[in-house]
C-alpha cells in the first residue's frame, strides 16, 4: 500500500500592522505648536486727521480773522494803506498758485472777493481821511463806520465767502457791488483825491460786470457773457446820472455820505436775478404746480413795478433839486 503523504500545514500570513491613522485633532495640535509668521500691520496715515491738514485749516481761520483788523490798525492808526494793500493782493496768492494758463480762469473766479475786500479798503482808507482833515470837530461817526466795515470783512472771510448756494453767490455779488460802487463814488469827490470820469466809469463797468458774472455761475447759463455785458452797461449808465447830478445823502452835518445810485442799482440787480431764477429754475420744474407759477409770475411783477416807480420818484426828486 502506498503511503499517503502527510500534508503540509501552510504556513499562516503575518498580518501587516495596522497604519495609524492620524485624527484631525491630533493634526490642529501639531499646527497649534509651529510658530506662524504674522503679517506685519502698516499704518497708513488718514487724510481725515491728518495733523498737517488740520494746522492749515486752524492757520486758515486764524489770518482770515487777523486780515480785516491788521488792515484797519494799518490805515487808522499808523496811515499805511499802502501796505495794507499789499496784505489784500498778497492774500489772493492761491490764484497764481496753479499753471499760467488757469490764471485767468481763477481771477474770473474770485474776482468779486477781490472787490469786496478793495472796496473795504478803499472805505476805511476814505474815511481816515475825512477824519484827518477834521480840526474842532467829532468824528465819532466815521469811526463807528470804520468798525462796521472791519465787522463786515469778518463775516465775509468767516461766513459769506465759504457759500456756494445759488442764495449765497447772489449775496455775495450784491454785497461787493453795492460797496465797491459807494467806494468809487466816494473816490468821484466825498474825501480825499478825485479821479477822471472815464476812469470812473470804466472801474463801474468791470464792477458790475464781475458781480453778473459771479451771481451767474450758480446757474446753468451758456449766455454769461452777454447777460453780464448787459447789465454792466445798465448799471453802467446810472452810475454815469450819479456822477453828473451828484445827488446824494449827506448825514450827520457832512460827515456821512451815502450816493444814492447804488442803492438803485443793487435793487434793480437784486429783481434781475430773481427774474433770472424765475425763468431758469422756477418755471421749468416739474415739481411746481401752474398755480404756483402763476402766484410767483404776479409777484414778480409787482416788485419789478414797484422797483421801477421808485427809481422814477428818485430820479423826479433829483431833477427838481
Amino acid at each position: 500500500m502506498k503511503k499517503i503523504p502527510k500534508i503540509q500545514k501552510v504556513p499562516k500570513l503575518k498580518r501587516k500592522p495596522k497604519e495609524t491613522v492620524t485624527s484631525s485633532v491630533a493634526l490642529t495640535s501639531e499646527f497649534e505648536n509651529l510658530e506662524l509668521e504674522k503679517p506685519k500691520r502698516r499704518f497708513i496715515p488718514s487724510t481725515k486727521y491728518s495733523h498737517r491738514e488740520i494746522t492749515g485749516k486752524i492757520a486758515h481761520h486764524i489770518l482770515s480773522v487777523a486780515l480785516p483788523i491788521t488792515i484797519y490798525i494799518l490805515v487808522g492808526i499808523f496811515h499805511l494803506p499802502w501796505i495794507a494793500l499789499s496784505l489784500v493782493i498778497l492774500s489772493k496768492w492761491q490764484i497764481f498758485v496753479v499753471k499760467p494758463r488757469f490764471w485767468w480762469a481763477n481771477i474770473k473766479y474770485s474776482a468779486v472777493d477781490l472787490i469786496f475786500k478793495l472796496s473795504v479798503l478803499a472805505l476805511i482808507y476814505l474815511s481816515q481821511l475825512k477824519i484827518d482833515a477834521l480840526i474842532s470837530r467829532n468824528s465819532l461817526v466815521l469811526e463807528v463806520l470804520q468798525i462796521l466795515l472791519v465787522g463786515a470783512y469778518l463775516f465775509w472771510n468767516i461766513h459769506l465767502r465759504k457759500q456756494t448756494s445759488t442764495t449765497g453767490m447772489r449775496l455775495q455779488a450784491l454785497f461787493a457791488q453795492t460797496l465797491s460802487l459807494m467806494a468809487i463814488m466816494w473816490v468821484g469827490g466825498f474825501s480825499g483825491p478825485t479821479i477822471p470820469l472815464s476812469l470812473s466809469l470804466i472801474t463801474s463797468w468791470i464792477v458790475t460786470y464781475s458781480s453778473a458774472q459771479h451771481v451767474l455761475y450758480s446757474y446753468e447759463e451758456s449766455a454769461i457773457p452777454q447777460l453780464a455785458s448787459f447789465w454792466a452797461i445798465f448799471a453802467t449808465s446810472l452810475s454815469f446820472f450819479q456822477s453828473i447830478w451828484a445827488q446824494n445823502f449827506v448825514f450827520f452835518s457832512g460827515l456821512l455820505y451815502i450816493p444814492l445810485m447804488p442803492l438803485v442799482i443793487s435793487g434793480f440787480g437784486a429783481l434781475a436775478a430773481f427774474s433770472h431764477e424765475f425763468v431758469e429754475d422756477k418755471q421749468s420744474a416739474e415739481d411746481f404746480t401752474r398755480a404756483q407759477i402763476e402766484k410767483e409770475k404776479q409777484t414778480l411783477i409787482k416788485q419789478v413795478s414797484t422797483g421801477i416807480g421808485i427809481a422814477v420818484f428818485l430820479s423826479l426828486l433829483i431833477m427838481i433839486r
